[in-house]
């Protein structure tokens, strides 16, 4: 019972698309599948010779579905035939890749069951599988295109009337594949019912009580990126770990993830941080790794569980995920709950994806998730807060970072005026949202951009255009929304107006600037259309952060960019807050280390470095002493070269006059902007 459970758990709702004729779906697999063999796939954007097919695309296009059905794999950027694959060249078969398909997508073969009792139309199956199993599907296209592929693959025939009925080889696969009836899903709920938790290990223990004592710490868990080796991603983990458990050396440790993955070195490197973020693993000695001791434990119990303990630990909204999902929730309201828990949708995707795995969230339909009994069993054993415990948090830290930032008056008077005409549509005695609009203005340029104030009848608010990477030149238009309420509603906003200030000013983007956004409408509305939403708060933080932290006028219009261009711009801030800690890190550590080091290494700032707080990776370090080093800062100098640049030594000199110089250049070219 256990195995069907997990197997169905591991397959997927969605079938991904095969682009091309269905007539030529047979054809087009077959014909990929020899030149896999072939080897004939070692560039993405190259197109396969399939005979009989006139219109073919890229490898790029087919490889989602060859990779959902297990055909074949991404090696280092290119495709190659897994077992699986190998198994069909030479031995293609309509029934195999039926089979093929059964063990990879949820009601495939279920619905020959239906056709089996009576021949049905695409709609009468439809309503019979959503009543058996629970299901609330839209529309028809997730049992059409199942139809779809069982009717290529000749174990259905349409016989008129719209009904379909099943054919021979339907009749073989009902009597040689195992269906999983609703009575056997439910059947899997009442065993969750029934789990019991594991036991926790002591030092996982710990962390859990030290989370549940001291609830400042749950601003500590981490935002980093997770990764890790597909699929089976935790069991992969494991793996990783338990090479892990002595000591090993860095180059050891790459070479087995390497070879025991098929990974390459930087794969391998972007998962290093995470390793550390997770508390899996820890540096113990120059280019020394070693399991930590919680980390151990779960190898040793070898329990889902109890690495989902200490990944809820470390990291933000997992337990938090689980509780947001006790009810059937989108994937998209969980992306939108994970950003104010301070993680974007990638970051939430790997969460879910390790929940999924670990039978603590269920997909319960295609795009949707739901909290299995035994995951509210498990998060009721955590201590949780909520987001809104952060937004409190972190409003507080970006109150002592604004009063630690010495910003000239006029710019927090700008800022002020820019949060008053925002709830006060008469502000400065001026005709109504006239302020708001001018203010608005403002902080584009402060912020670099060139930006007008238009108004008036028939056009938009604001005009604000910028350069981007080739040189072409963005136009953006802002639509200014000033309420007393402090709520923008969708009563507020005219589409046809919009698209028509769009045209006319040949804009690319759209954003509306309000104090607040209230009800699903307009935000729904915002969506579709592609406008961004921003409110006065996030404007000004965003303002401040582009001086603080010198952000390009093409990061900034990320703000523009919809869906996730808010989310990205905020990862954009993240970093270069995280670099500009690390400068500071690094500058304080070398005044403090260096009479008794004479040179330092970014090896042995790593060393100096790696129990604090930012806990920077090796490449973090290096990338500052390179920029420090550069000759038009001349903060570091090389002491003595190494072969590896980690090793190369330098000294810091000259401080105090770098620094004049700099500020120099910095004030000369302001002043040269402003020079009328």
């Amino acid at each position: 019972m256990e195995n069907i459970k997990n197997e169905w758990r591991k397959k997927t709702w969605s079938i991904p698309s095969l682009l091309g004729s269905k007539k030529d779906y047979t054809k087009i697999i077959n014909g990929l599948i020899q030149e896999l063999s072939l080897e004939k796939a070692n560039n993405l954007d190259d197109s396969p010779i399939i005979d009989c097919v006139l219109e073919i695309k890229t490898w790029r296009d087919y490889a989602p579905f060859l990779k959902s059905v297990g055909l074949c794999e991404n090696y280092h950027g290119k495709l190659r035939l897994t077992e699986i694959g190998k198994n069909f060249v030479g031995n293609f078969s309509l029934y195999n890749l039926a089979s093929l398909m059964h063990e990879k997508f949820k009601l495939f073969g279920e619905l020959l069951v239906i056709l089996n009792r009576e021949p049905c139309t695409v709609r009468e199956i439809n309503e019979k599988l959503c009543e058996l199993y629970k299901l609330n599907w839209k529309n028809l296209s997730n049992v059409r295109k199942r139809m779809d592929w069982l009717e290529v693959l000749e174990l259905i025939e349409p016989i008129g009337n719209n009904k379909w009925s099943i054919l021979e080889k339907g009749k073989r696969a009902l009597s040689e594949w195992l269906m999983v009836t609703p009575e056997l899903l439910e059947s899997f709920e009442q065993e969750e019912k029934e789990y019991i938790l594991p036991e926790v290990p002591t030092g996982i223990a710990n962390l859990i009580q030290e989370l549940s004592d001291n609830p400042s710490l749950h601003i500590e868990r981490s935002t980093y990126n997770l990764w890790a080796p597909s699929p089976n991603k935790i069991e992969n983990l494991r793996k990783i770990l338990n090479y892990s458990c002595e000591k090993v050396t860095r180059s050891e440790f790459f070479k087995y993830i390497g070879d025991e993955f098929n990974l390459k070195s930087s794969s391998i490197e972007s998962m290093m941080p995470f390793l550390k973020a997770a508390g899996l693993l820890e540096e113990v000695g120059r280019n020394i790794y070693m399991t930590t001791s919680e980390a151990k434990e779960w190898c040793e119990t070898g329990s889902d569980i109890d690495f989902i303990r200490i990944l809820h630990c470390k990291y933000r909204f997992v337990g938090e995920m689980v509780l947001y999902a006790e009810k059937d929730v989108t994937r998209n309201q969980i992306y939108a709950e994970a950003k104010k828990y301070g993680l974007n949708s990638e970051k939430a995707r790997w969460i879910i994806s390790f929940l999924v795995e670990s039978n603590i969230l269920e997909e319960p339909q295609y795009l949707h998730l739901k909290a299995t009994s035994f995951g509210m069993g498990f998060i009721k054993t955590l201590p949780l807060t909520n987001c809104s415990w952060y937004e409190q948090k972190n409003d507080e830290k970006s109150e002592e970072v604004i009063q630690e930032i010495s910003h000239p008056s006029a710019h927090v008077e700008l800022f002020d005026k820019l949060k008053k005409a925002a709830i006060d549509p008469f502000a400065e005695g001026k005709a109504s949202g006239v302020a708001f609009e001018e203010e608005i203005a403002k902080v584009f340029k402060y912020m670099g951009f060139e930006a007008k104030r238009i108004g008036g009848s028939g056009n938009t608010d604001v005009v604000v255009k910028w350069t981007d990477q080739d040189g072409k030149m963005v136009v953006g238009i802002v639509d200014g929304k000033s309420k007393t309420s402090g709520q923008v509603s969708h009563g507020d906003v005219s589409d046809v107006a919009i698209e028509t200030h769009k045209e006319k000013n040949n804009a690319d983007y759209v954003a509306i600037v309000g104090a607040g956004f209230s009800g699903d409408t307009i935000k729904n509305f915002a969506v579709k259309k592609g406008i961004a939403l921003i409110t006065d708060k996030e404007l000004i933080d965003i303002a401040q952060s582009s001086r603080e932290l010198g952000l390009t006028t093409q990061e900034i219009a990320m703000l523009f960019k919809t869906p996730d261009g808010l989310s990205n711009l905020e990862d954009i801030i993240s970093n270069k807050q995280r670099e500009k800690n690390l400068i500071k890190e690094v500058v304080s550590t070398f005044k403090k280390e260096q009479s008794a080091l004479e040179s330092i290494s970014p090896r042995d700032m790593f060393l100096l470095l790696r129990m604090t707080d930012n806990s920077p990776s090796m490449e973090e370090i290096i990338k500052v002493f390179s920029l420090l080093s550069k000759e038009e800062l001349n903060i570091l100098k090389v002491y003595r070269k190494a072969t590896a640049d980690e090793n190369t030594t330098y000294t810091m000199f000259n401080v105090r006059s770098s620094i004049n110089r700099i500020r120099m250049i910095s004030n000369a070219i302001e002043e040269g902007i402003d020079y009328k």
